[in-house]
Order: structure tokens, then C-alpha cells, then sequence
């Protein structure tokens, strides 16, 4: 007899799914909990060979009940209940994490669901939801909470307010840089607190961007070696004497003009227009303190090139409209453009305004292709 558990705050739904899942002939077996808590107490007490559970609950919801899965029954199948899409939040979840059903749905392809878990073609086992996908999971049904997340001897806090990640910590890392080190961690353990007591802003760049820099900076390190980041970084970061373009490089003087609305902003060092394809750059509006153009541009020219392959790699089916590069001093915003041009913003760490500077750097890409 396989026992499937229904986890659910409502009892008319508790009531429906039992009826229509039990099958004595295929030896099934319905349990139902209202709450997290009580499922966690179903589960301590019976066997359970798959649970079908909702989100949003009060008390102890799906998310603290996901987590205690996680920790204790890594390789019981799981299909979530949602009130959002099943496009959107198995696209937002790599499409290979968990089985979502969007709320109201078709009981005969839940039965399919089930009959197919049950056979071990298995897709939504606890143990295949990273910990970035459990993130994007908060996010996508705008959850408030604490995680506690450890990683062998590492330990940190997310706080996530609405959905929105708006603080970090760990060691003696805050906020941006603490959420970078945490989000590429492996084989984390996850505790969740229904509690934020942080009221912040979200963090610059968003979920979204802070996981596609992990996963740069994780997959910078894994083939270039802790030597050759370092490299990178020095080259990025050394203020040597600035080597302007020359005029010839912009004939009209529009573009010049464009990059020009980039002193706004307190903080910039250079916003210059460069070839994709090469790295060279075609125009720059200097700021006051001195910089290579030339090796910056040819340094992050790589991720522009790269936009494409991380909007197929990581199966987003929003565009990229711009990445974040984060050196000791300086910060990098690149943004390409349909022309295969790109734009880059070199700012001071410690001085600017990154909402502002995003803000004037998309209105300079408009004003670039308004001229193209």
C-alpha cells in the first residue's frame, strides 16, 4: 500500500483530493494534514512515499515544511500546489526541480503526476531543489522570512521581506558580498524563520542577478584558478593614467553626448560605448580619477559575449539587460546592446548611487538605439 500525504489549509481541498486519490485496486492510500506541523507529525508517525502540499499556509506553511524535507526525507517525492503559473515557477526553478501544479488543476493529470513519481521516474525529489531554487521559490510567492542557511562549518542569514532579498550576513561579510558567498554554497541545510526583523531595501541587482554572479564567479574560479581570478581583479581594479579615445572613433559626436549623461551620477569614474566582438573601445565620457579604458573594456567585453549563453544556460525567459561585476574598489555595469555594442559604467564602490546609475545607463542604451 503506497500512502501519499496532502498537506493543505483547506478543508474542502483536503476533502476532494482524498476522495479522487484513493485507489484500493492500486493500492493508494490517502493522509492529509492541515498545516506543516501536522505533516511533519504525520510523517514522524507513518511512512508516506509522496506528498502533494500548498504553499501558503498559516502557522507552519509549505516553505518550512519543503525545509524540514529537505533535512530529514531528501528523497521523498514532492509536488507543490501553487496559486501562480506552473510555466513561470518551473521556468523560475530550472524546470528540473520540483513538480508544480497551478491552482485550480486538472485532478486527472495529478493522478498522472503521482502514478509516474510512484513508478520512480522521479523528477521532485526534495533532494533536487538546490538552495538557489528554494530561493527563487521565496521569490516567486513573495515570502517573508529568515533563512538560516550552513554549509559544513559555514553559516549565514537571508532575509527575505515580500519576496524580496534585502539582507545578508555571514562571518564578517553584509548584505551583497554576504549573499554572494551563501547562494553558491553546496549542499547547504536550510532553516527557515517566518520572522524578518531587518527593513531594508531590496539588494542592488535583485535575486535574480545575485544568483547569475555566484554562479560567474563559481565557474570563474573552477576554470581559471584562485591565480587567475586574482589577475582579473588587478586588472580590472588598477587606476592606471587614462588613454582617451580619439575623436575619430566618434565622428558625429552623439554618442559622446549620450555618454556624456553619465557625470550625473556621483561615483562614476567612465561610461564608455565598446565593440562586443573585440573589446575595443568606440567612445568614452572620462570622470576625474584616471583609468585604462582600453583593459576594462577588453575584460568585460567576455561577459557581454556571454549574455546569450547565460540566458539559455540558466533558462531564463526574461532578457538580461545588464550585469554587475563587484571588484574591491570598483564596480563594473555592463549592458549590451542589440548592435553588438556594449556599454560599461565604471563606478566607485564606496560613492555611488547603483539605482541611479542603473537608471542613467539604461536611459543612455535608449538614446544609443533611438540614434542607431
Amino acid at each position: 500500500m503506497k500512502k501519499i500525504l496532502v498537506v493543505d489549509d483547506e478543508p474542502a481541498v483536503l476533502f476532494a483530493l482524498s476522495e479522487a486519490l484513493t485507489d484500493r485496486r492500486r493500492g493508494l492510500r490517502v493522509v492529509t494534514a492541515r498545516d506543516g506541523q501536522e505533516a511533519m507529525s504525520v510523517l514522524e508517525a507513518e511512512k508516506v512515499h509522496l506528498v502533494v502540499t500548498d504553499l501558503r499556509m498559516p502557522e507552519v506553511d509549505g516553505f518550512e515544511l519543503l525545509a524540514h524535507l529537505r533535512r530529514n526525507y531528501p528523497s521523498l517525492p514532492v509536488i507543490l500546489m501553487t496559486a501562480l503559473g506552473t510555466a513561470e515557477t518551473s521556468a523560475r526553478l530550472g524546470g528540473e526541480a520540483l513538480e508544480c501544479l497551478s491552482k485550480p488543476f486538472d485532478v486527472g493529470l495529478l493522478k498522472q503526476k503521482i502514478a509516474d513519481m510512484l513508478a520512480q521516474r522521479v523528477r521532485g525529489r526534495v533532494e533536487n531543489i538546490s538552495l538557489s531554487s528554494f530561493l527563487q521559490l521565496l521569490e516567486i510567492e513573495r515570502k517573508t522570512c529568515t533563512l538560516t542557511v550552513t554549509s559544513i562549518e559555514r553559516s549565514g542569514k537571508l532575509y527575505f521581506r515580500g519576496g524580496k532579498l534585502i539582507g545578508a550576513e555571514t562571518r564578517d561579510l553584509a548584505d551583497q558580498e554576504a549573499a554572494l558567498e551563501i547562494v553558491a554554497w553546496e549542499h547547504a541545510d536550510i532553516e527557515i524563520s517566518d520572522v524578518c526583523p531587518v527593513n531594508a531595501p531590496p539588494l542592488p541587482g535583485g535575486l535574480a542577478f545575485l544568483l547569475l554572479e555566484a554562479m560567474r564567479l563559481e565557474d570563474e574560479r573552477s576554470r581559471d584558478g584562485a591565480g587567475d581570478e586574482a589577475e582579473i581583479d588587478a586588472l580590472l581594479a588598477s587606476p592606471i593614467p587614462a588613454a582617451a579615445p580619439s575623436s575619430e572613433s566618434d565622428p558625429t559626436g552623439k554618442v559622446r553626448d549620450a555618454l556624456e549623461r553619465g557625470r550625473a551620477v556621483e561615483g562614476v569614474i567612465a561610461t564608455l560605448l565598446a565593440d562586443t566582438a573585440s573589446g575595443a573601445v568606440i567612445a568614452a565620457a572620462l570622470g576625474s580619477k584616471p583609468v585604462d579604458l582600453e583593459a576594462a573594456a577588453a575584460a568585460t567585453a567576455e561577459f557581454a559575449r556571454r549574455k546569450g549563453d547565460l540566458e539559455e544556460t540558466t533558462g531564463l525567459r526574461e532578457t538580461i539587460e545588464e550585469l554587475l561585476l563587484t571588484a574591491s574598489k570598483r564596480c563594473y555595469l555592463v549592458r549590451p546592446l542589440e548592435d553588438k555594442r556594449f556599454l560599461l559604467m565604471i563606478l566607485d564602490r564606496r560613492k555611488t548611487d547603483l539605482a541611479q546609475a542603473q537608471a542613467e545607463l539604461a536611459a543612455i542604451a535608449r538614446e544609443l538605439t533611438a540614434q542607431a
